[in-house]
């Protein structure tokens, strides 16, 4: 009894520093809140974003903010989004994306998972680490497609 007896006593301080979890490893987040600004890119072609940005605009608003779309296409939006230039992008990703150990990708927005994992839907990325941004955005993902 008395071995455990000092991790009794450290229970209190090791649930009190899970406060807040999940967190964003770069600041998103908190970032997002205390500039006001969310900086988003929609990849071109990608005429259906419009769920992608209402939902990204809601995540905004929750946290006192507005979108504010940024330029750029291709590899470049995902090394801006990597590099926490930008703090998401949308666009058509397939699930085997070769960019998907990179980033975080959502769940499809406006259809089911294809069974096709080389099949592009319209997805929102994120910053890998970047977990209460992720986890907040694919809850609401998953409410949107229920």
């Amino acid at each position: 009894m008395m071995r455990k007896m000092p991790a009794l006593l450290l229970l209190p301080l090791l649930l009190a520093a899970c406060d807040g979890m999940p967190r964003d490893a770069g600041g998103t987040s908190e970032r997002i809140s205390r500039t006001g600004t969310m900086r988003v890119i929609v990849l071109p072609a990608t005429p259906d974003a419009a769920p992608a940005l209402a939902l990204l605009g809601r995540y905004a608003a929750a946290h006192g903010a507005t979108l504010a779309r940024v330029e750029a296409h291709g590899e470049h939006a995902l090394h801006m989004l990597e590099e926490g230039d930008v703090d998401a992008v949308v666009g058509h990703f397939a699930k085997a994306s070769p960019w998907k150990t990179e980033i975080a990708l959502s769940k499809p927005l406006t259809h089911g998972e294809p069974d096709d994992a080389d099949t592009p839907v319209l997805r929102i990325a994120r910053r890998n680490g970047e977990n209460a941004l992720v986890l907040a955005t694919d809850r609401m993902v998953a409410e949107a497609r229920r």
